[in-house]
């Protein structure tokens, strides 16, 4: 074991047995987790002393710039953290003791920011778990918390995160573009499913030598350049959004669904399925496939492409969003019996179509 302010010659390393090795990065690990509780501990400590302002800083998010020299996305993440974790003792107990690290604690508190009283009741199981489940799990498990122990509050998340929507894009000094951001479930999956059309057929092409990253990232510039070109499809074929939601759901415009892409309210499933192929998947009592009709399309091109002649664009007032960037919109959803005919369809852009089903569209204003 070789203590934290020891400084080690990578050379020694060589000589060392693999157990110990990783026992040891499992060791610093640890109180590099125990470091990052103590300082959100000074950083909450800093915020609650008011101490930025008095040394002549804006918020703590610049002070913690200005002491720490680290980017601004950063420090404004930890002072997030810091902030939650003054009402989230179990979780900053696991922290401190380094048991759950930084990324996960920030989930945490996330989680928290949703739904407080109910996190407060379930922290500690939550904490328990967070500890113990991988890295790609977590996310989904805290999904399914929110789901399960309360649906009516899962929907209504559907606003408020697509209020924290947000695109960082900056040009660094090597000329490299840096891209940060945050997109909510809706336009999530949709790039998501957008960037894996393009991005995974390399997987199958033993020639391409590109990474994963190199591929995702290739794919979000085709995207655009398709975009700016005019051009519509692909050779990959369009982007498909795989959805499994009961009928009854569907129906009743309530509940929430897992995609592959992660959680979808009723809401946005029903704007989704305006304009998409259907299938008829039946399943038995443990959920699995026993019949699957052929996928059909509830807006057929033909109709499409006279919808586009009439419409030529968002119909929304005020709106110019041309009409390849338009969805088909039921007026009245084919789900509620409502025709797939041009007298039932309106071309609004995905802004505007969101809108209306999520809130009372433009036509039904006074």
């Amino acid at each position: 074991m070789v203590d934290a302010a020891t400084v080690v010659d990578p050379a020694e390393l060589a000589g060392w047995p693999d157990a110990d090795l990783t026992g040891e990065l499992c060791r610093v690990q640890r109180e590099v987790t125990r470091l990052e509780a103590w300082r959100a501990g000074l950083i909450g400590e800093a915020e609650r002393r008011g101490l930025a302002r008095r040394e002549g800083f804006a918020s703590t998010t610049a002070w913690l710039i200005s002491v720490s020299g680290d980017p601004a996305a950063v420090c404004r993440s930890r002072v997030a953290v810091a902030a939650s974790l003054q009402e989230m003792p179990e979780t900053r107990a696991a922290f401190s003791a380094g048991g759950v690290s930084e990324c996960r604690v920030r989930l945490l508190a996330q989680a928290r920011a949703l739904a407080p009283q109910q996190f407060a009741q379930d922290e500690a199981a939550l904490v328990a778990r967070a500890a113990s489940v991988s890295a790609k799990r977590l996310p989904q498990m805290l999904a399914e918390w929110r789901r399960d122990t309360d649906p009516p509050g899962a929907e209504a998340d559907a606003d408020r995160l697509h209020s924290l929507r947000a695109l960082n894009i900056s040009p660094a000094w090597s000329g490299m573009v840096h891209v940060d951001g945050d997109l909510d479930p809706e336009g999530g999956a949709v790039v998501l499913a957008a960037i894996r059309s393009l991005s995974e057929l390399a997987a199958l092409d033993h020639r391409d030598t590109r990474t994963p990253a190199q591929c995702r990232a290739d794919a979000l510039v085709e995207v655009c350049r398709r975009h700016q070109n005019g051009e519509q499809g692909s050779v990959a074929g369009p982007a498909h959004i795989n959805v499994t939601i009961a009928w009854d759901s569907l129906r009743r415009n309530s509940g929430v669904t897992q995609t592959e892409t992660g959680p979808l309210s009723a809401g946005a499933v029903r704007m989704l399925a305006c304009d998409a192929a259907i299938s008829r998947v039946v399943l038995d009592g443990d959920s699995v496939p026993v019949d699957i009709g052929r996928a059909r399309r509830v807006v057929p091109p033909a109709m499409r492409r006279a919808l586009a002649l009439r419409d030529e664009g968002c119909t929304h007032p005020g709106c110019d969003v041309p009409a390849r960037w338009c969805d088909a919109h039921h007026l009245e959803h084919w789900v509620d019996g409502g025709a797939t005919s041009l007298v039932n369809l309106r071309l609004l852009c995905r802004r505007h179509h969101r809108d209306a089903h999520h809130h009372r569209p433009y036509h039904e204003r006074k």
